[in-house]
């Protein structure tokens, strides 16, 4: 509750509507529960949406605000002139510019690495779960150490781990391991870890880290990471709603997958210039809430491109702050 509180500030700061709640309130709210929660900090102006429903129709949007949007074509590599960006180079032939944003999710890294630009980038599996429709117990998002929950149209409930997660072990974390020591320390109980990561995935230790831009590459191998959830976990947060609300027993269960989340030592977003290649913007490290944030951090990255003011101060998301020697200490979050 201290830790609420201590977020409020974040919270007027922004001019939300977020405040705190009593045990009687959470009661109110969350109706059929038989967890002692002793109180809570809610939003009531937060949204939620499907990204299958809602990326499309981004992706929509862009399109008729002049994008052009070329899908099963992998960038192998950057085009560079004079040391500065002057195209990429595509599976399917090369693209003339001189500004290019990768924001390539787990992939960052491993791109970027092999152009000369190096930060510390790890990814998590997460695994989450649909339930088959179960009556209304609370029609909005919410969630504890022990899992969350969000309400969706077709009745049922999209749950997921409260903090539990799947890593495997490659290169770059033998490589990261000092900079991942104070957030590691702080998680270590909630992650399970594994000696190695799926064939062809960033990290797996037979992955390439040169590769030529003439040739297919890694991002070829393995076009779209989709891994499979952990058994484990879909059973254990299925136990967990059920406990917590005996009334509907164990929810069943309908569909289950798992994604990997690109992160950084500070659970903070990389959005800055690199200033080793002129031209190149990165936007990667978005911790698990880029679909969240995704249309602001986009307007903010498109501004940044084009030269324009941002409207934020972006100190906090600075690449250099991993080699300056600024203290590397987790961002604020809930």
């Amino acid at each position: 509750m201290a830790g609420f509180e201590d977020w409020l500030v974040h919270a007027r700061a922004h001019g939300l509507d977020t405040r705190m709640m009593s045990r009687a309130d959470v009661a109110a709210q969350i109706t059929g529960s038989e967890k002692p929660w002793v109180g809570g900090l809610f939003t009531p102006s937060d949204a939620r949406a499907e990204p299958w429903t809602a990326v499309p129709l981004l992706a929509t949007g862009a399109q008729a605000r002049g994008a052009v949007i070329v899908e099963n074509c992998a960038v192998r590599a950057l085009d560079l002139a004079a040391g500065r960006v002057a195209g990429v180079v595509t599976e399917l032939g090369r693209i003339a510019c001189d500004q290019v944003v990768l924001a390539g999710g787990a992939w960052s890294a491993l791109f970027a690495r092999a152009h000369g630009v190096i930060f510390p980038q790890l990814s998590v599996k997460a695994t989450v779960l649909a339930t088959e429709p179960l009556p209304e117990v609370f029609r909005g998002n919410a969630a504890d150490d022990d899992f969350a929950f969000r309400r969706r149209n077709d009745g049922g409930y999209s749950l997921a781990p409260g903090a539990s997660h799947d890593f495997y072990i490659g290169p770059d974390a033998f490589r990261n391991f000092g900079a991942y020591l104070p957030v590691l320390k702080k998680d270590f109980r909630s992650t399970i870890f594994h000696p190695a990561a799926p064939a062809h995935y960033p990290d797996a230790w037979f992955t390439a880290r040169r590769w030529a831009a003439d040739a297919p590459g890694p991002f070829e191998a393995i076009r779209v990471l989709n891994p499979a959830p952990n058994p484990k976990i879909v059973a254990d947060v299925q136990a967990r709603f059920a406990e917590c609300f005996p009334a509907l027993g164990r929810p069943k269960l309908k569909a289950a997958w798992a994604g990997m989340i690109d992160t950084m030592p500070d659970v903070v977003p990389v959005v800055d210039r690199a200033t080793a290649v002129p031209g190149l913007v990165i936007a990667t490290g978005m911790s698990g809430h880029g679909f969240g944030i995704g249309p602001g951090m986009g307007r903010v990255v498109a501004d940044l491109v084009a030269g324009n003011a941002t409207g934020h101060d972006l100190g906090r998301f600075r690449l250099p702050r991993f080699t300056d020697g600024s203290k590397i200490a987790p961002g604020p979050s809930l």
